[in-house]
């Protein structure tokens, strides 16, 4: 079985996502890595299976189809192995820097040829801070200068980030926050076309069975009063532009910094189909970050990947993954029609673990956050 969205052609020609639009912290949380596990991970950008090399596991394998996300992650590697944390931020574009161009020079020469040739012919990219040049960030750039302007000014959207307790943050959103502006914008700005233009690939939204711009209202809702924004990376990266330094994602802290570095031999980055993939190894994989994968495949190819994760998964293994607008989860996986692939009794999902993370995810924008245990047979 081919990749249903390489089949659907999408187009993989450009860096979709130059950062992980998925809490970090949410997923090691859920997969809970030991030193002694074999992890998989959809690459993205490459920031979340990097994070999972701080739980010093055996092996982390990060997948993706699109040779540039291979190209960026390939980049963020050297980027770790050869500077220092500062020099670091200020490459990724988290810091002012005029040097990215001489940084990249100096580990050119270590990058695979398809990679440094890629590179070759980016270098402006290098120079913005490549954490800013993915698709979905430059939909969140028009978002912020053409968009949110329109709707509160600047004083307001710094208001959004003091400190505040729970009935505080509410108080602002509905006072201050929640205008008639901000809500056309959802039925505009954040529908199905426009996102599928300038955001994500339309192909991505085939099997959406929800409204998008109805769930990000609530769940835009639900972060900047249930959450808090002052504490949250990423609504601080959407409003703002950037991160500040006292509140960055879990793999350009500090404190992960020499952990991940020192890990980095551990990481193998397979450009493939995950379908592909899972056929041709012969270990099993204990720790599985599926990204949000299950959103891009009908509910067939869904059971039908599910069974290779199965047959390639080792006792107990978890598996974590996120739901935008279309619902994926074990309960999902039986089919009424042929019992021999009911398989969704090979899945525990871990209910309500999964909700209190849910609860919590400060990538806020996803309407369900899913965990599953993998039940071999005999296994009690």
């Amino acid at each position: 079985m081919k990749s249903e969205v390489k089949e659907n052609k999408v187009d993989f020609s450009l860096i979709r996502y130059s950062q992980c639009w998925e809490d970090t912290e949410v997923l090691l949380e859920s997969l809970d890595i030991k030193e002694k596990d074999v992890c998989f991970g959809i690459l993205s950008a490459g920031d979340n299976v990097f994070s999972m090399l701080a739980e010093n596991p055996e092996k982390v394998v990060a997948l993706d189809i699109s040779f540039p996300q291979i190209a960026l992650a390939k980049l963020k590697r050297e980027i770790f192995k050869n500077f220092d944390y500062e020099e670091m931020l200020e490459f990724m574009g988290v810091k002012n820097s005029s040097e990215r161009i001489g940084m990249y020079e100096k580990i050119r020469e270590k990058l695979d040829k398809d990679v440094r040739d890629y590179w070759d012919l980016n270098r402006e990219a290098i120079e913005t801070g490549v954490i800013h040049i993915g698709k979905f960030e430059k939909f969140f750039k028009i978002f912020r200068e053409k968009i949110l302007p329109l709707i509160h000014n600047k004083k307001r959207v710094e208001g959004l980030f003091e400190k505040k307790s729970r009935q505080e943050r509410e108080e602002y959103y509905n006072k201050h926050w929640n205008n008639f502006r901000w809500k056309l914008m959802f039925k505009l700005f954040l529908s199905k076309s426009v996102v599928g233009k300038f955001g994500r690939d339309k192909e991505f939204f085939r099997y959406a069975e929800k409204d998008i711009s109805e769930e990000m209202n609530k769940r835009s809702r639900y972060a900047l009063c249930e959450l808090d924004s002052y504490e949250n990376p990423y609504i601080h990266y959407i409003m703002m532009g950037n991160y500040r330094l006292d509140c960055l994602p879990y793999f350009l802290r500090r404190e992960n910094f020499e952990n991940i570095k020192k890990n980095l031999h551990k990481l193998e980055i397979v450009q493939n189909s995950v379908e592909e993939y899972l056929d041709e190894i012969d270990f099993k994989i204990n720790k599985f970050n599926l990204s949000d994968i299950f959103e891009y495949m009908s509910l067939e190819n869904y059971r039908n990947l599910m069974k290779k994760i199965y047959d390639n998964a080792d006792n107990s293994a978890i598996l974590a993954y996120w739901n935008l607008i279309v619902e994926r989860n074990s309960e999902k996986l039986d089919c009424t029609e042929n019992k021999k692939n009911n398989i969704g009794k090979n899945f525990q999902r871990m209910k309500e673990f999964d909700k209190k993370l849910h609860e919590k995810d400060k990538t806020f924008f996803y309407n369900d956050f899913v965990v599953e245990k993998v039940i071999k047979y005999g296994n009690n």
